[in-house]
């Protein structure tokens, strides 16, 4: 008995910490991506930067503007700020600062497709991922698209290098054109 009551004294003591945390999480400390509108003026240089890359040579599709779009700050990270993009596509963009504003140094953007399969994990859809990384920031080879299958389709299925020409036909099939 005294050692729970010990046990509840050490939680309650510690629930203003708690609060406190959770309030500088809320009032946006940088630790949590913030919702933004693409239309927010502290994405034009970033928006910019992009537009300065042939994204869609390397497999990435346009941001649609109405996107659910949430800015993370980079403190102390291979990138000083990275956008987390979602609608039909999952992605992340980073940046690093740059005199002009930002530049691009990467993105990796998932391509969600129709069938199940299960893992030691759960349950999940089939997806493609295609990653291109200026510097170090996913664990993939520097300049060079490299393009991830999970699921069960055999002809997307690893050992498998996948290439672009590879992949465009199952996405236009899965409804990305």
């Amino acid at each position: 008995m005294r050692q729970y009551v010990l046990r509840r004294a050490a939680v309650k003591s510690q629930a203003p910490w708690f609060v406190l945390v959770l309030l500088l999480l809320e009032l946006g400390c940088g630790l949590i991506p913030e919702g933004v509108s693409q239309d927010d003026p502290r994405l034009k240089p970033m928006f910019d930067a992009m537009a300065r890359v042939d994204r869609g040579a390397m497999g990435f599709t346009p941001i649609a503007h109405d996107a659910d779009i949430r800015l993370e700050w980079g403190r102390g990270r291979t990138y000083d700020a990275m956008l987390h993009v979602y609608k039909k596509t999952s992605r992340t963009v980073a940046f690093k600062r740059a005199a002009d504003g930002y530049e691009w140094i990467g993105e990796q953007e998932t391509f969600r497709g129709p069938k199940e399969y299960t893992s030691v994990d759960g349950t999940f859809n089939e997806a493609i991922t295609i990653t291109y990384d200026r510097v170090p920031i996913s664990g993939f080879p520097i300049n060079t698209i490299a393009i991830n299958y999970r699921g069960e389709e055999l002809e997307l299925a690893s050992p498998r290098l996948l290439s672009l020409e590879v992949v465009r036909p199952w996405l236009k099939k899965w409804g990305y054109d």
